[in-house]
């Protein structure tokens, strides 16, 4: 898979190292990865593109949107997954238009406003990276629950030692996290209010304020300050580390939130878990639940933190032995944040937003019968296209790049959870006659198409007796050579039932033995699982389909009937017949994609106002 990681951002973030742990990961696994961002200082496996995508400005944009729509076509981009809103706002519009699916992550609360709730810009789906967010997203900018999945931030956990025992030179208090927003705001209060308290109780322990790519001078004041304050340079000002690892392994605590937070637990240090919503304290058995739901305070319902229960909280952890703690923080973080155990469910994810960008244009299955040579004599039913016709349309298939599949197609991408093809078709052909080996086979090989034809199981049917009982001349059906050829090919065989009779006039007794029976006998001559079944003259209900899935097929593939999307039901796939004399442009409309949508509308209208039916034409 070719995936497409966009972030924006000017300093190093949680998002960043999410995306740069998540890619190496998926280089690892086998897939292609590009990362588009700002600025990216965390090493990585990916490839990475330097865009401005942070910078707002109108014409900024329409660059962003044009050089992402780029890569798109160039790397050959089969999922685009965001990790911001404006990251988020340029990759919804460089994939429209395309069968591009975008994924986003959430890793924060997002402001609420007309434009957010109006304005939906998160792709096909979304992973929240805790239950608070989720929840935000459902209740204040009402996204649909089944568009947003919980999936945390994955680490690889044998990049982070586990040392509990580890012998450290100074008690040391470590801050760890960006000093710019609202993460800002907690450290101020750390180092000018909190820290002091505790250096008057614990004389020899140290402050290390680390991270801060954009510290500010008001940071540095501010440790100045306090220094002055306490008498002495307590607090130490360490800035961005790219080895953090040591801090987490010399600091006797480590106070941070999302991803700190994750990685220290890793480690076996102790953490106080302060985010930008809330305070979740000293993470441990008792507190799991709620570090879990918020991302460890970082997107909770913002309230307003206590600084003395912080206090609090850390004189306890220094003063008491918490080795058993810091075992259970290593076994919680393999539990909850492993790689191995996240990364599969962000497949599943991409695989899913992928069926849904399919979802917004059909598969087309156009319906076929017979290919004859000419007008077949004294047919009384318009169930052929001449050979010239099918030559016409499979070249016109070919000339616009049209993909042919069969269910087996279908069922292998699901299975391998692949991309669709840019233009997907599937072409049918019911009750399995010999001219569909005789005229349809030789051009479908000219063409290297394929197709799936619907056979009788019972093989001791060889021509079409249920149409002669109607008046119908006599045709032969494929014989068992003919069958292996087409097979041998790559032409896939589904069911038609034993002997064509109207499954809806069976008992459900008699209907279940006849497509078990049906998908058996075929299986045993073709050996090869039959996957797929075509309801005899479309002629279905509920108990039919029923039966179809209990014995064990994948697809059912109706007539004119279901629903309009083929997704909708996998056991009633509506299908677009096609007939003699069916010229270019129709035969377009037929395979374009929204013809279905259309014939919806106008059914739809005509069903809204019936009265019409009644005028008499001009």
């Amino acid at each position: 898979m070719n995936i497409l990681h966009v972030l924006s951002q000017f300093e190093v973030t949680g998002a960043e190292t999410y995306a740069a742990v998540l890619a190496d990961f998926q280089v690892r696994t086998g897939h292609s990865v590009t990362i588009v961002s700002d600025t990216f200082h965390t090493a990585t496996e990916a490839e990475i593109y330097t865009l401005p995508i942070g910078i707002r400005t109108y014409s900024q944009k329409l660059r962003n949107i044009s050089a992402i729509r780029e890569l798109l076509r160039i790397k050959k981009i089969d999922v685009i997954h965001a990790h911001s809103r404006a990251a988020s706002w340029v990759s919804h519009r460089a994939a429209r238009g395309s069968d591009v699916p975008l994924v986003s992550t959430i890793h924060g609360r997002q402001h609420v406003h007309f434009s957010s709730k109006t304005f939906h810009i998160y792709g096909e789906k979304i992973i929240a990276v805790c239950e608070e967010i989720r929840e935000h997203l459902i209740s204040d900018l009402h996204f649909s629950p089944e568009s947003i999945a919980v999936v945390r931030n994955g680490i690889d956990v044998l990049q982070w030692p586990f040392k509990p025992d580890i012998r450290r030179e100074k008690t040391a208090i470590a801050l760890v996290g960006r000093l710019s927003g609202p993460k800002g705001e907690v450290a101020r209060h750390i180092i000018a209010e909190v820290f002091p308290r505790i250096v008057q109780k614990i004389p020899n322990i140290e402050l290390w304020v680390v991270g801060g790519m954009k510290e500010t001078e008001e940071i540095h004041r501010l440790i100045l300050d306090a220094n002055a304050a306490i008498g002495s340079e307590k607090i130490i000002f360490r800035g961005f580390l790219k080895n953090i690892v040591e801090v987490y392994h010399q600091a006797s605590i480590v106070i941070g939130s999302g991803r700190v937070a994750i990685e220290a637990l890793a480690c076996g240090n102790q953490v106080i878990a302060i985010g930008e919503s809330s305070y979740i304290g000293l993470v441990c058995a008792e507190t799991e639940q709620q570090a879990l739901k918020t991302n460890f305070g970082d997107a909770g319902r913002p309230e307003p933190i206590n600084y003395s229960i912080i206090e609090h909280d850390i004189l306890s952890v220094l003063t008491e032995n918490n080795r058993n703690t810091a075992e259970w923080g290593r076994t919680f973080i393999e539990r909850e944040f492993a790689l191995e155990a996240v990364t599969p469910r962000i497949s599943s994810i991409y695989f899913e937003a992928m069926i849904d960008k399919t979802k917004k244009r059909e598969i087309p299955v156009l319906m076929y019968h017979r290919v004859t040579e000419g007008v077949p004599p004294r047919t009384k039913y318009g169930i052929y296209v001449t050979t010239s016709e099918f030559e016409q349309q499979l070249s016109f298939l070919e000339r616009k790049r049209f993909t042919t599949l069969t269910y087996y197609d279908l069922a292998k991408i699901f299975a391998l959870r692949q991309p669709l093809p840019r233009n997907p078709v599937i072409l049918t052909f019911d009750d399995g006659y010999e001219d569909n080996f005789l005229n349809a086979f030789p051009i479908l090989q000219r063409h290297s198409m394929k197709a799936v034809i619907f056979l009788l199981g019972n093989r001791s049917i060889t021509s079409n007796v249920w149409d002669m009982q109607n008046g119908e001349p006599e045709v032969n059906l494929l014989n068992d050579e003919q069958i292996r050829l087409m097979a041998e090919y790559g032409i896939e065989f589904g069911s038609h039932s034993m002997d064509h009779r109207r499954l809806t006039e069976l008992s459900v007794e008699e209907a279940q033995n006849d497509v078990t029976a049906s998908k058996l006998l075929l299986e045993k001559r073709l050996g090869k699982e039959i996957i797929s079944f075509a309801y005899p003259y479309g002629a279905i209900n509920e108990q039919v389909k029923e039966c179809i899935c209990r014995a064990g097929y994948e697809f059912g593939i109706a007539t004119d009937s279901g629903p309009w999307n083929f997704w909708s039901d996998l056991f009633q796939i509506r299908r677009i017949p096609i007939f003699p004399g069916t010229g270019l442009f129709t035969y377009w409309k037929k395979i374009s994609g929204w013809y279905n949508r259309y014939k919806e509308i106008k059914e739809t209208l005509r069903l809204a106002h019936p009265e019409s039916l009644d005028k008499p034409s001009a």
